[in-house]
């Protein structure tokens, strides 16, 4: 049986120090990522051949002829000596270091396959800070480190709610802490997966017949919000460019399977991901790249430790990148770089289409 593949570079020691060279100047700045952003591929643009391969795959599962759903980079240079992070970061729109490594590093790797950005629904800043937090171990985000945050595409109710496909095209994940029993990242890739399926369950979930919500963060971020569902959609969506996948399959994320055939397709897709999924740990000196098209990802549920001040063990990161900024034209913006949800419909109007 086919399972999900990842590509993985593992840089040498003098690969690893000649990024680290062109990146150690660097400032990760509060505002304004624009300048930041150009330091960050001039570096890269002076380490060009050590990534070649990597530049090779920039577009992922897109990509004649790799077809690959994630990459692992490994041996990447690492902080030194990372401090604690706070006990409460959400806010910060950066937390401080002595050195910027991780955040650089993340972006070196992340414009190599797109233009990064972030979601002040989920951190103020480009980088997101992933720190568990002893109230949020329940929540369904990267925060409650008890719960099971299943297979799901990145934000894939933002390809129907604007007219222009407002996902993530990928992801990318690394490391400044790991705690002493991590969690996994699973990554499934969802052509291995429909290969498991029936022809009937493969017609159900191409059908526009699901409504999926938005992310619970994005529910308390305006008024309404919390209603907003999709138009009815399919999960599953070809075109010349590949497959495109709009499941997420944690929570109450499915509003509204459209039938009994909808939701048993649903329930034995999930089945057929989990039968091809491979484990991950994000780990420091790792970039994990998972194209948030048609490689679905989950998080298990784990037990987070803390200090004596409240302060997490665990600190991961993640930016998102897209191939057009312009497609957030409509919403709020700063710094260049994060933008907040602004739909093209009012909150009612879309409520009445759901």
């Amino acid at each position: 049986m086919k399972t999900t593949k990842v590509y993985v570079k593992t840089l040498s020691n003098g690969e690893r120090a000649l990024i680290e060279n062109a990146l150690e100047n660097i400032i990760y700045p509060e505002n304004d990522y624009r300048a930041y952003l150009s330091e960050i591929r001039i570096a890269r643009n002076s380490v060009a051949s050590i990534l070649s391969d990597i530049a090779e795959r920039a577009n992922l599962s897109r990509c004649y002829p790799h077809y690959t759903g994630a990459i692992k980079i490994e041996n990447l240079p690492t902080d030194r000596n990372p401090p604690m992070p706070p006990a409460q970061p959400g806010g910060l729109k950066r937390i401080e270091k002595p050195s910027w490594v991780s955040e650089n590093v993340l972006l070196l790797i992340a414009t190599q396959f797109g233009q990064p950005y972030s979601m002040a629904c989920e951190g103020r800043g480009l980088v997101n800070n992933l720190i568990p937090t002893r109230a949020t171990s329940a929540d369904l985000s990267g925060a409650g480190a008890a719960s099971d945050l299943r297979f799901h595409i990145e934000n894939s109710a933002l390809r129907f709610l604007t007219g222009r496909d407002c996902a993530p095209k990928a992801l990318f994940l690394t490391g400044v802490r790991q705690d002493k029993a991590p969690p996994r990242t699973r990554l499934s890739d969802a052509r291995p997966a429909l290969d498991l399926l029936s022809p009937e369950d493969r017609k159900a979930l191409s059908t526009a017949q699901y409504q999926i919500r938005l992310p619970y963060r994005w529910r308390q971020f305006r008024q309404g919000y919390d209603a907003v569902t999709t138009p009815r959609i399919p999960l599953l969506r070809w075109s010349p460019a590949g497959l495109l996948v709009n499941a997420a399959l944690y929570g109450d994320m499915i509003a509204d399977f459209g039938s009994g055939a909808g939701e048993r397709a649903a329930r034995n897709f999930e089945s057929a991901l989990e039968a091809v999924a491979i484990d991950q740990v994000v780990t420091p000196g790792e970039v994990l790249c998972i194209d948030n098209r048609s490689t679905l990802h989950a998080r298990t549920p784990f037990d987070a430790s803390f200090d004596t001040e409240g302060r997490a063990m665990r600190w991961a990161q993640r930016v998102f990148v897209t191939e057009d900024l312009r497609n957030f034209r409509d919403w709020d913006a700063t710094d260049g770089a994060v933008f907040a949800p602004r739909f093209a419909a009012p909150v009612e109007e879309l409520r009445r289409a759901g």
